[in-house]
């Protein structure tokens, strides 16, 4: 809208400035229109007045030549009585030798003034707008005509005059009514306008709905193209062209990130193995060490990178079992702390739905987080609230400053105190606890910690607490009841990820594995051994042939 202001087309937008205009450009035509009818109307209604009043007053002036009594006062009065109405305003004036006699006039007029000072020559005809005076007082607008004849040979002046009050009431009510309607038509005009400008750009909202609800796992789709070939049709087909493009480049990159870290896979298998031969061997324990440290470094940053590739193509799909937060946390108590620090846990029995090794690999990235960062304390806590698991760690760090608290679960961010290599973080932790806890149904946010640093909350759906079993009544020689192994809760039609082996490449040989901690029973429910850890391996080698992958 070119005649709008800036500041005003900023603060409406495209439907209110449409209808706006239409408002203000229906107004001046209406208002032109409505002055131009008027003016026309009034004209009209007063030349239709006019040729009245000259039509009466020549009809007079013949009947008075036409002689019908002898006397010319006599033909005055007989012709205004025949022609005229005690309302009208008209006189007929008899010049004589030395002056003018008003010889006949209507009742609304005076019968000895004249109305006016006219003096027209015979055939002379004379049309005036004036103020006539009324018998009763007071004067009145009108067309004022004064014809010239003659009759019995004297001079005779016809004054008729024709009141413009018609014409006023007319004017007068027009502009009433154009007063009251230009007003609504032109609110309808705008409403009208601004609904069909809604409708008009029904197909744009549409399309910046379905971009704005994309993300950059949803560029398959495609914004809805309207049937209108017009500017709205090549701006959506623009629209899905650019889509489409944006999904290309995604999917190069995609492709290349997975092939990458599928590469380095088979290297690391091939120089694990190596280490390990080496290390059995004559080689140096110190260098081997530090070897297979960095090997380690990169084994997890591969496999991170595999797990977030997976989760940019297809999303996450967890395997569904029953697992115990308590446990998982548990774990952290007894595994070697790399800095020194080691985690305090604080649990109560809590379960839920879900895959055990990557909300194991959760808590592990959060703990390893917390000791990067720590002073002196890591606590891990698992409870309950109400139908939620809850997993909070903190720490006693320097905390997590509150601009960067969304920011510190993108990938490859690292904040500015954390940048060196020694502390051992990628930038792809809390990425990866951000894409589990989502794919869980749960949420992750970071806030202060009562000991000053950060605290990392992790809320997860929660099954329901099982009821504690009573006490049964002692029953003599009676077979204990057979025990029941749990069956974990699978989507059998849902592709599913692989086994998550959360710490990282394993130990070579089982000396350096840490122990794992017993699984604490549950109050009200006998302890049942877990399925996978039965058929879980102490220490899996790596092969460089081993086909698939699995998630650390």
């Amino acid at each position: 809208m070119p005649g709008l202001p800036r500041w005003l087309r900023a603060r409406m937008g495209v439907r209110a400035a449409s209808a706006l205009s239409a408002a203000v450009v229906v107004a001046a035509s209406l208002i032109v229109a409505g002055a131009a009818l008027v003016f026309l109307v009034g004209q009209s209604l007063r030349h239709t007045v006019e040729s009245s009043a000259e039509e009466r007053a020549q009809l007079i002036l013949e009947r008075v030549a036409g002689n019908f009594r002898g006397a010319v006062n006599e033909n005055a009065r007989e012709a205004l009585g025949a022609l005229t109405a005690d309302s009208d305003l008209a006189q007929v004036l008899v010049e004589y030798d030395e002056s003018v006699v008003v010889e006949a006039a209507t009742d609304a007029v005076d019968r000895n003034v004249p109305i006016s000072d006219l003096a027209p020559a015979a055939g002379e005809n004379i049309l005036v707008e004036a103020q006539i005076p009324l018998v009763g007082g007071g004067s009145v607008d009108a067309v004022l005509v004064a014809v010239g004849g003659s009759s019995v040979g004297r001079p005779v002046d016809v004054l008729y005059a024709m009141p413009l009050t018609g014409v006023q009431a007319a004017t007068d009510t027009l502009l009433f009514y154009l007063s009251f309607g230009i007003p609504i038509l032109i609110v309808v005009a705008g409403i009208t306008t601004y609904l069909f400008a809604g409708r008009a750009l029904r197909p744009v909202e549409a399309i910046r709905t379905q971009v704005a609800a994309m993300t950059e796992k949803d560029l398959a789709q495609r914004v809805p193209v309207p049937a209108a070939r017009d500017e709205v049709g090549r701006l959506a087909e623009t629209m899905n062209g650019m889509i489409a493009r944006l999904e290309d480049a995604q999917g190069v990159q995609r492709r290349f990130v997975a092939d990458a870290s599928h590469e380095l896979r088979s290297p690391l298998a091939t120089i694990a193995t190596g280490l390990e031969l080496l290390q059995r061997s004559s080689g140096d324990p110190a260098t081997v060490t530090a070897l297979r440290g960095e090997t380690a470094r990169l084994g997890k940053l591969v496999e991170a990178l595999l797990l977030l590739a997976r989760a940019d193509e297809r999303g996450l799909q967890p395997r569904r079992e029953e697992v115990d937060l308590d446990e998982v946390a548990e774990a952290e108590r007894g595994r070697p702390a790399e800095g020194g620090i080691p985690a305090e846990v604080r649990t109560e029995p809590v379960r839920v739905i879900g895959d055990r090794g990557q909300l194991a690999r959760v808590v592990r990235n959060l703990v390893d987080n917390g000791r990067r960062h720590a002073s002196s304390r890591v606590l891990v806590t698992v409870g309950r609230q109400g139908d939620v698991a809850v997993v909070e760690v903190s720490d006693d760090g320097p905390g997590v400053p509150p601009a960067d608290r969304t920011r510190v679960f993108e990938r490859f961010v690292r904040l500015d105190d954390a940048r060196a290599r020694s502390d051992g973080g990628s930038g792809l932790g809390l990425a990866i606890v951000a894409e589990v806890v989502a794919a869980h149904g749960g949420s992750v946010e970071v806030t202060d910690a009562p000991a000053g640093g950060a605290l990392f909350r992790v809320r997860l759906p929660a099954l329901e607490q099982p009821a504690a079993d009573p006490q049964p009544e002692p029953v003599a020689a009676e077979a204990p009841a057979p025990q029941v192994t749990p069956v974990p809760v699978r989507d059998a039609d849902a592709r599913r990820d692989p086994a998550t082996m959360p710490w990282g490449i394993p130990p070579v040989g089982s000396a350096d594995a840490a122990p794992q901690p017993a699984p604490r029973p549950h109050p009200g429910r006998a302890p049942v051994p877990s399925p996978r850890d039965e058929r879980r391996p102490a220490a899996v080698p790596v092969r460089p042939d081993q086909p698939g992958s699995t998630i650390r």
